[in-house]
């Protein structure tokens, strides 16, 4: 019964873990446009400050491509950025689905000028706000129907076994 409940809450921890990525992301995101369109700042000093507010593996992230172009390595950010989710990918701290909108916000930083590349940031927000809504509700769903069943799957398991 216990193994049949662990692997219930495994699945909601991973449906969950989806969810704590996408709202980061978020968070990051609405750092990068107010320090774009308000403050003015540069990109390295945004992802630098904005790091430090953020949660793991998010602050890291930032962290990192903050120091890599303060680096003057001469590549561009998107592909710093690109390198980076990938080096995130790999170490397992962010599921497919959220390392795919984060390579689409790197995307947006090839646009030329400022408010073509917010405007593309806002898309970017809404689209993911909206996913975030969805999939609250549906991990909701997902959350009571998995308990459920791996609580009678295990209930089915000691009545089976005695």
């Amino acid at each position: 019964m216990t193994g049949a409940f662990g692997f219930g809450y495994a699945l909601c921890q991973e449906m969950n873990n989806v969810l704590f990525n996408f709202k980061e992301q978020k968070r990051l995101l609405l750092y990068i446009i107010n320090g774009i369109s308000f403050m003015h700042m540069p990109m390295e000093e945004i992802l630098r400050t904005s790091g430090d507010r953020l949660k793991e593996p998010y602050r890291a992230f930032a962290s990192k491509i903050a120091e890599r172009m303060g680096q003057r390595s001469g590549k561009a950010l998107y592909e710093i950025w690109q390198d980076e989710v990938r080096l995130l990918q790999k170490s397992g701290q962010c599921p497919k689905a959220a390392a795919a909108t984060l390579l689409r916000i790197g995307e947006s930083f090839g646009c030329e000028g400022d408010k073509m590349q917010i405007d593309a940031l806002r898309l970017i927000e809404a689209e993911l706000a909206d996913e975030i809504d969805n999939r609250t509700h549906e991990n909701e769903d997902k959350e009571k129907l998995i308990r459920t069943l791996s609580v009678l799957a295990g209930l089915f398991c000691v009545v089976l076994f005695i």
